[in-house]
């Protein structure tokens, strides 16, 4: 996967994606649970039970434990992130999980490269749920620009009509880092 680590440390980027799309979480209203996102076809509950999800996955995945394939129903998805969150920042820091190789929905990968999926995943959907709530979509330009970067080595040249990533479309003048991510990851800023 040529290109696709961007982060220099992988687990800080972690902690700070992590604090502030939980934090973006924390704002969500009951009454907005039911709103549209940026995402075909999710709500807002929708998108916090697989943002609640990615935490829980791959904290599981850092643990030894399998390979997670359902959404759990998650009746406070906002605590869930948080919980698992806790879980997934001890996991990824065990000695030498970083090198580990183990398993991903992808195949076998290194564990640095897991954490730039999961910070990767976390930045986008950060950038959604904003968008979603009205909120400021400049979600964590540092890493907005590198997690960009690192979905450019990988969706470059592969056909991306259908699934969760659409063309790129043009981002709009005085765009944000996470608006021209969402902007390349076909998503309209």
């Amino acid at each position: 996967m040529d290109g696709y680590l961007t982060l220099d440390d992988p687990t800080a980027a972690y902690d700070t994606i992590v604090d502030e799309v939980g934090g973006l979480m924390a704002t969500v209203t009951p009454q907005r649970m039911d709103d549209p996102t940026p995402c075909a076809d999710w709500t807002v509950r929708q998108l916090l039970r697989h943002l609640a999800f990615i935490n829980d996955r791959y904290a599981t995945l850092a643990e030894g434990g399998p390979l997670l394939e359902e959404h759990p129903d998650y009746a406070d998805p906002v605590a869930a992130f948080g919980e698992h969150a806790v879980r997934a920042r001890a996991a990824f820091r065990r000695p030498g999980y970083l090198a580990e190789v183990g398993p991903t929905p992808i195949g076998p990968q290194p564990g640095e490269v897991t954490v730039q999926h999961v910070v990767n995943e976390l930045t986008t959907h950060g950038w959604d749920l904003a968008r979603a709530l009205g909120a400021d979509t400049d979600v964590a330009p540092d890493l907005a620009r590198r997690v960009r970067a690192s979905w450019a080595s990988y969706l470059d040249g592969q056909p991306r009509d259908g699934g969760p990533f659409g063309p790129e479309l043009p981002a709009p003048a005085g765009a944000t880092e996470a608006d021209r991510l969402a902007a390349y990851l076909g998503r309209a800023a």
